[in-house]
């Protein structure tokens, strides 16, 4: 267990309990990398961490060792790129399982990663690409995505470097063969070159709505702050699979399904949907029996107009859900004409401002509360 040497105190007697007495043990050294991926794999080297899946019949299990030798060689090969502490890498990768390796060697590197959309365009890469001075862009072999960066690159004049996941194209690296020319030992960074846990290692841009998208920055403590979400509101267990439905490209991925899950011990379940069907869902819910899932409430509505009661979802322990606070029903009908709901009631964790999932429903759709 991990979660011990971060939470002086893990199991409370009410929410009051928590709110007063939660703490986080955050080190000035702190690195996701090297202190939860590497050290999950020194402890228990046949640790699974990830289960990916696609639309394509493609599956692929990752343990903590795997993701820490991949991690590795991965962050060499960026350093030949001349990635380096504060270098800014833009990674627009969908839910592809190589988010979670370059996440984790740009973190033990110390470079700065910003998230991507599938669906940013020409105008908005360049945008992006000139307020942060991307240096590298990785990308999914999608040929929107693609389009949109071979377009924009011209008028970002600090990226220097172009690497395709899943596909060759002339212009792109191929970053599986480039990896595998790296060695999989990356020793941990020192002097000047080392993180501390107040130093920026992700920037999301806001959805710019109101104006312009803004920058916000999180520093490598960051992903300690995501305990709280993970263990106490989608209440993930070690060694049991999660699944919580996000593009990589989201800050929901980040709190969903890589920083408190693992921290947690957690197995993240990633289904590499292209859209998104209801009926493949369920399936992939049914077939690898998640333990803990969150999605947002417009995907549980579609997921209720559908047969719901022809999967067996008995083994999902926890749903969980959240909406900009409010208290809302979710409902729907399974096919058969019976109508089910999902409540999200106003109760929230500690400072954290998300509501806290406390359900064992089963397969009873008729009510799952979230509260």
């Amino acid at each position: 267990m991990l979660l011990d040497k971060y939470l002086p105190r893990i199991e409370f007697d009410s929410y009051e309990d928590f709110k007063q007495n939660y703490r986080v043990n955050v080190p000035e050294t702190f690195n996701f990398g090297f202190d939860i991926v590497d050290e999950w794999a020194k402890q228990e080297p046949e640790k699974k961490a990830l289960v990916w899946c696609d639309d394509d019949g493609n599956e692929r299990t990752f343990t903590f060792t795997e993701i820490s030798r991949l991690s590795n060689q991965t962050a060499n090969y960026f350093q030949h790129l001349g990635i380096r502490k504060g270098t800014v890498v833009m990674l627009i990768l969908r839910r592809r399982w190589e988010y979670w390796v370059c996440a984790v060697a740009l973190h033990k590197i110390g470079a700065i990663l910003i998230p991507g959309s599938l669906q940013l365009s020409k105008k908005d890469l360049v945008y992006r690409g000139n307020s942060a001075g991307i240096h590298t862009m990785i990308c999914v072999n999608d040929a929107y995505v693609i389009e949109q960066v071979e377009a924009a690159q011209s008028e970002v004049p600090s990226i220097q470097h172009r690497v395709l996941v899943a596909g060759k194209r002339d212009g792109w690296q191929d970053f599986e063969e480039e990896i595998a020319k790296y060695s999989d030992v990356f020793p941990r960074p020192t002097g000047a070159a080392a993180t501390k846990a107040n130093e920026t290692a992700i920037v999301y841009f806001t959805s710019g709505t109101t104006g312009d998208p803004k920058m916000v920055q999180h520093n490598h403590a960051h992903p300690l702050g995501h305990i709280v979400t993970a263990k106490y509101w989608q209440q993930v267990q070690e060694n049991k699979l999660h699944m919580s439905v996000s593009d990589s490209g989201w800050a929901k991925f980040g709190w969903g399904k890589i920083y408190g899950q693992w921290i947690c011990g957690a197995v993240i379940f990633a289904y590499d949907m292209k859209k998104f069907i209801p009926t493949h869902l369920l399936q992939k819910m049914q077939d690898y029996k998640l333990t803990t899932f969150c999605a947002p409430p417009t995907m549980y509505r579609f997921m209720l107009q559908e047969d719901v009661k022809a999967y067996d979802l008995s083994s999902i322990e926890t749903f969980a859900t959240a909406e900009s606070g409010s208290i809302q029903q979710v409902e729907g009908t399974d096919g058969q004409g019976n109508s089910g709901r999902l409540r999200t009631d106003r109760r929230f964790c500690s400072d954290c401002k998300l509501p806290v999932a406390d359900t064992k429903a089963g397969v009873d759709w008729e009510t799952v509360p979230v509260v």
